[in-house]
């Protein structure tokens, strides 16, 4: 359909585009899906995934993809419901594991499923809602990270990363809210840094002990 032809064209280069955001051309998914079909054999779209498409950004080397953040924080919005990392995906995003995720792995206030995107694998796992009541981002991270470290095994690197994060929050007062919902032993750790970086070193040492 030139209508949907013509509304690719229109979308910046690197959006993330779904089958919903043609439902004003056509409320039926198959012509909207032949007609994506067709752009794309043309090369004027991308499939990421099953109703999941990029308007490609095309440089030297090659089209620039969405990261994995970009393409949930996109399925969230067209959703409308909320999602936070958690695992090793929220350990990587803090700076406190540089493994590589097999699976990346979200909490959501909605459905929970397996997403396929390209070769990357992410699953949504529906959660309770005082999992997104923080109002720093910051917080939330650090609550997953943490659940998912265990206490016994914050050491030294950890608790040098955590502190810089605090001290880099931009939304202190809001951060220190934050802490009062969370476990009491993370509560305990951040506060310790955040109230007592000038004794940092023996923290540390005490921690460890």
């Amino acid at each position: 359909m030139a209508e949907i032809a013509n509304r690719i064209y229109e979308t910046s280069e690197g959006q993330i585009l779904f089958i919903s955001d043609f439902s004003d051309i056509s409320d039926n998914e198959k012509v909207v899906s032949r007609a994506l079909s067709v752009e794309e054999k043309k090369g004027n779209i991308v499939r990421l995934a099953n109703g999941v498409y990029l308007r490609p950004k095309n440089t030297r080397f090659g089209i620039v993809y969405p990261s994995i953040d970009e393409m949930v924080m996109a399925i969230a919005q067209r959703d409308k419901v909320q999602i936070q990392p958690s695992g090793v995906t929220a350990l990587n995003k803090l700076g406190l594991s540089t493994q590589v995720p097999t699976k990346y792995t979200y909490l959501t206030s909605g459905s929970g499923r397996v997403l396929t995107l390209g070769n990357r694998t992410i699953e949504l796992k529906r959660s309770v809602p005082k999992n997104f009541a923080f109002q720093t981002v910051l917080a939330a991270l650090l609550v997953q990270a943490l659940r998912t470290l265990g206490q016994k095994n914050v050491g030294n690197q950890e608790l040098s990363t955590i502190r810089k994060l605090v001290n880099e929050e931009e939304h202190k007062d809001l951060f220190v809210q934050d802490l009062t919902l969370m476990p009491v032993w993370m509560r305990k750790l951040i506060t310790d840094i955040k109230d007592k970086n000038e004794h940092y070193d023996t923290l540390v040492k005490s921690h460890n002990r």
